[in-house]
């Protein structure tokens, strides 16, 4: 079986040699409508305190789309040497020198649509931090879908050298987390690289693990949503109480769109009956949300107003609907990725998009724009 080498492929442009960091991917912005900021006095907290590893052990601060800078590796360094070793310290750096030229700006939602908050007398005043408390195991890519946008072939690791490798980083995880009760408040997210149900790693996981040792823990989740059926539900039972966060893909609005373009695979009536499911369940867990997501590209752009109008009619306890701009995985060619990315100026269609962007619907109080927020003010003049 093949394997993905995301976060970053190697047939991805802009990869560079950094003399502290290492490889690094850097994503090509030509054509975007967002460009860089001037974030002197802003402060981000991910840099305090989230974690995320990938199925080779390499740790970041952030999503590697949004900071690209490695900061060490759990399979040869201790967590501290991680967590506060020069790698680390260097990126934080930029909260206080105001240079941001670690980040990139035009694809991070915060700073692209203006979320960053300003540096207050409650921000940390040093380049040393505790250790981190919001953990995204990202180490296996195990998926039940052929997304185009995220993958060549179809991934799911049950067994043989590819599935160890991965199951050893999540050892490596679990064994920091998990090893003793504690009341300590931490929280996980699974995941930002495959399915948490599809995935034999993480189905287990979080079947394994008990809430009631682990009172302040919350559980984050993003899946595509088929197979977070009621059944899978039920055998998650022993943290219904510790769920936060539960984000679904959807990146259609229609059954054709999904199952054909941008959900190989997937089953559009199944999931919109898991997430009715689903979304009955939230009135009896008033601490869990869920929220839906969907990548803005050629192929649905079309059918964002139609997403919008679903979600609000069928889920009346969503918390938000999200939108972010689909970005280089390493798995188009650079002549197909071009074609898709709808974000630019440059593209045929961009026109359209700004379009369809100027439809008030898009002022619904819980649309989220993130780092398509730039291209929304474009097309209303703002």
């Amino acid at each position: 079986m093949s394997e993905s080498s995301r976060p970053y492929s190697k047939l991805s442009d802009g990869r560079t040699l950094d003399p502290l960091f290492g490889p690094v991917w850097i994503k090509e912005t030509k054509g975007m409508t967002a460009t860089k900021k001037d974030l002197s006095g802003r402060y981000c907290n991910k840099l305090y305190t989230w974690l995320e590893v990938d199925m080779f052990g390499k740790a970041w601060m952030c999503c590697p789309s949004w900071l690209p800078y490695p900061i060490g590796n759990v399979l040869t360094d201790s967590l501290e040497e991680i967590w506060n070793g020069p790698r680390a310290q260097e990126l934080r750096k930029q909260i206080f020198t105001g240079d941001w030229k670690y980040c990139q700006h035009e694809f991070c939602p915060m700073i692209a649509g203006d979320h960053l908050p300003f540096l207050n007398d409650d921000s940390p005043t040093t380049t040393i931090a505790p250790l981190p408390t919001h953990i995204n195991f990202s180490n296996d890519e195990s998926c039940n879908l052929k997304c185009p946008s995220c993958r060549v072939d179809k991934l799911l690791f049950t067994e043989g050298p590819l599935y160890d490798r991965r199951k050893i980083v999540n050892d490596k995880l679990v064994d920091m987390l998990f090893t003793s009760p504690t009341d300590r408040f931490f929280s996980i997210h699974v995941t930002g690289s495959g399915d948490p149900f599809a995935s034999k790693i993480y189905r287990e996981m979080l079947q394994e693990i008990d809430g009631e040792l682990f009172p302040n823990l919350e559980v984050n989740l993003q899946t595509n949503g088929v197979m977070f059926t009621p059944r899978n539900w039920e055998r998650i039972s022993k943290i219904h109480n510790n769920l936060k966060n539960c984000a679904i893909s959807f990146d259609a609005g229609t059954k054709e769109t999904y199952e054909t373009k941008t959900r190989i695979g997937g089953n559009w009536d199944l999931l919109l009956e898991n997430c009715k499911f689903l979304d009955s369940q939230v009135k009896n867990y008033p601490q869990f949300a869920m929220a839906y997501d969907f990548v803005v590209q050629t192929d649905n752009f079309k059918e964002m107003r139609r997403y919008i109008k679903t979600i609000d009619n069928l889920f009346p306890n969503a918390s938000s609907i999200n939108f972010s701009l689909v970005t280089d995985w390493g798995t188009w060619s650079k002549d197909v990725y071009e074609s898709k990315c709808i974000w630019k100026d440059t593209h045929l269609q961009h026109k359209d998009l700004l379009t369809v962007l100027q439809d008030n619907i898009f002022k619904h109080p819980k649309v989220r724009l993130g780092n398509l927020t730039p291209i929304w003010k474009k097309a209303n003049g703002l």
